[in-house]
């Protein structure tokens, strides 16, 4: 396992895609920096720091895009054949790959969050790091990434079940315009017809639902339902994953 883990690892951050992206991601949030200090009316110093200059924004569709392809394709190069021949088993080849897209996705939130500190000091050292502020820029942090944890967990599962990479990826992109667009609308729905707290896009509020306790009041669940729920349908969609990954020829 620890030999896959370090292939995955290698061959994820040797991909010259996650090089462009890791220099992109640095880029736009030092134009973001521009943008707060040329328009402070349209985005001022504190709302570009508590959103990490809008890298949550790249940070998901690349996400998204290697966890859509990150199995596709294997088959499609038949890299998969060759990892089977050396005697590895199915369920070792897609674990490894979820602990390397998972470690990955923590240290890119780590890493951002430190760059994200950086320009703070460095452009808008005005702003005072007060107890909120710290807590907001935390709490928001956190929201994004139980957000996109969830969607990696949905979005394995699609790769497993589909052929073609491309058609992962745009189901996982739509997916996620999806959700954030018709959010509302769910939570209108729920407070309707109360059975309908229990769908898994109601789970992925745990995040806005921590930094924000009152939304209780529209997703109909208390904190603890909504992080076993949480935590149940992440696991639903790993072991699904995981399965059909199992079961699926070559």
């Amino acid at each position: 396992m620890k030999t896959l883990i370090r292939q995955e690892s290698y061959k994820l951050m040797k991909q010259r895609s996650t090089q462009i992206f890791l220099i992109g991601l640095f880029l736009f949030q030092l134009l973001v920096v521009f943008c707060s200090k040329k328009y402070p009316k349209f985005l001022s110093d504190k709302d570009a720091f508590l959103n990490n200059y809008m890298a949550i924004i790249l940070i998901t569709f690349f996400i998204i895009a290697i966890c859509s392809t990150v199995i596709t394709k294997e088959r499609q190069f038949g890299t998969l054949r060759s990892l089977l021949y050396r005697k590895f088993s199915y369920i070792q080849i897609i674990t490894s790959k979820i602990i390397t897209l998972l470690t990955f996705t923590i240290l890119l939130f780590v890493g951002n969050s430190l760059v994200s500190l950086a320009f703070k000091f460095i452009f808008a050292n005005n702003l005072d790091l007060t107890h909120k502020i710290w807590k907001t820029w935390l709490l928001t942090n956190l929201n994004n990434f139980l957000t996109l944890l969830f969607l990696m967990s949905l979005v394995i599962l699609l790769g497993t079940l589909l052929n073609s990479s491309n058609l992962a990826l745009m189901i996982g992109i739509i997916g996620y315009f999806v959700i954030n667009v018709f959010n509302q609308m769910l939570l209108a729905l729920i407070a309707k017809f109360d059975w309908l707290k229990w769908n898994p896009l109601n789970m992925m509020n745990l995040g806005e639902q921590i930094q924000s306790h009152g939304l209780h009041q529209m997703t109909q669940l208390s904190l603890t339902q909504i992080s076993i729920g949480y935590i149940i349908y992440v696991a639903i969609f790993i072991i699904l994953a995981i399965y059909s990954f199992c079961k699926k020829s070559v």
